[in-house]
């Protein structure tokens, strides 16, 4: 994820082989220095591909000097992007950690990088945005996203977390977002938030008894979620991006669901447990609606 990334990898590899103590469980790991510099390289390459793909998209070419953002950012969202980015930071800190123990990094270690990783990821981002003639630098992105660089440690200290996931989904409801720009529609925009929904799922067998455990599958889920509401969200009022609306719904656990047995398939469905499968949603705020299938 840059120089000062594979800088900390090679620092932390020492050796090809080198024997570390895990410092949780108390088993000897080994650290691989090839997977480590495979780590590093990748993010470095997803780095600067992403760093360009978003100069060409987003600037145009039309880049300013450095500045800091003096609040945009909490309005044409209504701070929706700060849960994006929070959620952003998880998904970060999740990849990074499953790459680090891959590489034979101690658990407590790596979740030390993952959050680190999830940091500086966020922090290049901003970066990014201070150029930016449409942005600017945001201490409370940087700060969300870090945030959501915990999950990883969260997880294994609490058994209510470790089967919660983060989530979102995308469905393109409403053009608004680029007719208000005077762009042309794209199937898919990270800014387009009136179409963006992020979603918490977690187990509710941790409320109850054993025999309330015993019945309930470990699969099923229950999901609340965050969107913003098109009728009231403009990009060119005075007032907030819109108003908040919020939803319950059903989800799955496709991991606990299909049970898969290789870890090729478990990393495969662990991905595809990043999006919100449809279904049936009640959304509690700010009116009250049935959706027979909420995407």
């Amino acid at each position: 994820m840059g120089l000062k990334l594979l800088f900390l990898l090679a620092i932390l590899s020492g050796s090809a082989s080198a024997t570390r103590l895990d410092s949780l469980v108390g088993q000897p790991v080994t650290i691989n220095k090839s997977r480590l510099w495979i780590v590093g390289a990748t993010s470095l390459l997803t780095l600067s591909s992403t760093y360009a793909y978003l100069e060409r998209t987003w600037w145009h070419g039309k880049g300013v000097p450095f500045h800091f953002d003096e609040g945009r950012d909490l309005v044409y969202a209504s701070g929706l992007d700060k849960v994006a980015h929070l959620t952003g930071g998880v998904f970060i800190s999740e990849a990074y950690y499953n790459a680090f123990r891959w590489a034979g990094v101690s658990e407590r270690k790596a979740e030390w990088l993952a959050l680190g990783s999830a940091a500086f990821v966020e922090l290049s981002i901003e970066v990014k945005d201070a150029y930016s003639p449409t942005y600017g630098f945001s201490w409370r992105d940087v700060a969300a996203g870090t945030l959501g660089g915990i999950w990883p440690m969260a997880q294994h200290r609490s058994g209510f977390l470790r089967d919660a996931q983060w989530k979102v989904s995308y469905w393109q409801q409403t053009p608004k977002y680029f007719n208000e720009r005077g762009i042309p529609v794209q199937r898919l925009s990270i800014d387009d938030y009136i179409n963006q929904t992020y979603w918490f799922s977690f187990s509710p067998d941790h409320f109850g008894g054993q025999r309330w455990q015993r019945t309930w599958p470990d699969w099923l889920q229950l999901s609340v979620g965050v969107g913003l509401e098109a009728e009231t969200w403009s990009l060119n009022h005075d007032g907030l991006g819109g108003r908040h609306e919020w939803y319950i719904a059903p989800d799955i656990n496709l991991v606990k669901l299909l049970k898969p047995r290789s870890k090729a398939a478990k990393a495969i469905l662990g991905l595809f447990n990043y999006i919100k499968i449809p279904a049936p949603t009640l959304q509690l705020g700010p009116t009250l609606r049935w959706h027979w299938l909420y995407f």
